[in-house]
């Protein structure tokens, strides 16, 4: 019997190049032309957008940016100082998450980085130089994910990432306009949608795993510990099961707002209120992580660790989840060329 992550690959395989045929029919005479950033005089990649308020769209970023550097503050701090609840556990190896939470401070450092310099040169070729760090950092979550949050199992995270950094930012500076702007926003929201799909993942394998209350650990893992996670959650224990997968949750809410305004740019790139409610679902980004953080480093310490299940890390699944992200992204794009060309 085929698998069936074979067949949805090659459906969203086919309605990719469909989409991307699509773009051969249009001409880019017809797009609205592009403003000059304020403070460098340049093109950016946008052009004048419907109903905005500079000042309030300004106000909304620096806001972003300093919620993005404060959490980042405190989750660097808490993960340097205390001890996590949580394991990573893939194929029966258990990784604490103290890299993972790292990494969170690291992504919002690099982001509040970006946002600020995004008030000064806008979004534009310059600014990608800046940009795509953010994405760097996404790439690196993801790879870290996939080897259950242990930075120290393959030494090719590093070379992978950096190879992506490269390639994504080297296209957009040699590629000319109009298409540099493409080519960024494809890239970036792909990465947004593996994230997205990545998390619910995570959330809901271990959900899966989660029964009644109970652990289903390792077929390996010695009685002493089987005992130890049973009796922390027995149905009379103060800390049930959705204890444990709350601050999951917290993942996938996360990036569900911050993808959600992603598509809501792509979608109507012209429309003022698209751009606040972008910007501002970074405040549930990463309100969300120091939360998952605090959580992490605080919720009942000196207790048996907790699991969190890492997702099937196998080719086909894999595949499958870049295809699908290759596809919804494309697809958002086209449908705001749409918009845009017949607004």
């Amino acid at each position: 019997m085929i698998d069936f992550r074979y067949i949805a690959s090659f459906f969203f395989l086919v309605l990719f190049g469909g989409i991307l045929f699509s773009f051969s029919t249009l001409n880019f005479s017809n797009f609205p032309p592009q403003v000059n950033a304020t403070f460098t005089g340049l093109p950016a990649w946008h052009s004048e957008t419907k109903h905005l308020n500079p000042e309030t769209l300004y106000s909304m970023l620096t806001f972003a940016g300093i919620i993005q550097l404060v959490s980042a503050a405190f989750m660097l701090m808490w993960s340097l100082k205390y001890e996590t609840l949580y394991n990573f556990i893939l194929n029966g190896e258990k990784t604490s998450t103290a890299s993972f939470n790292k990494l969170l401070a690291a992504y919002g450092i690099v982001t509040g980085i970006v946002t600020f310099a995004l008030l000064v040169f806008d979004a534009g070729k310059i600014w990608s130089a800046t940009g795509v760090m953010h994405n760097y950092l996404e790439i690196f979550i993801l790879l870290l994910l996939h080897q259950g949050g242990n930075l120290a199992s393959n030494n090719k995270i590093l070379p992978y990432s950096f190879l992506y950094l490269l390639v994504a930012e080297g296209i957009t500076i040699l590629i000319e306009p109009p298409y540099d702007p493409f080519w960024f926003k494809f890239q970036g929201l792909t990465i947004d949608f593996i994230l997205i799909i990545q998390f619910t993942r995570l959330y809901l394998t271990t959900k899966r795993n989660y029964h009644e209350g109970y652990i289903s650990l390792p077929h390996h893992t010695s009685n002493d510990e089987r005992e130890s996670e049973e009796h922390d959650h027995r149905p009379n224990h103060l800390h049930r099961k959705d204890c444990h997968l709350s601050p999951v949750f917290l993942l996938p809410f996360a990036f569900f707002w911050h993808i959600a305004g992603n598509i809501l740019t792509t979608v109507f790139p012209n429309e003022a209120l698209a751009s606040y409610l972008f910007v501002f679902s970074y405040g549930f980004l990463f309100t969300s992580f120091v939360f998952f953080v605090y959580l992490d480093t605080h919720l009942r310490p000196n207790q048996p660790k907790k699991l969190i299940f890492v997702p099937d890390p196998s080719t086909p699944s894999i595949v499958l989840v870049i295809i699908a992200s290759l596809t919804l992204s494309i697809l958002c794009i086209r449908i705001g060329v749409f918009y845009v060309v017949h607004s």
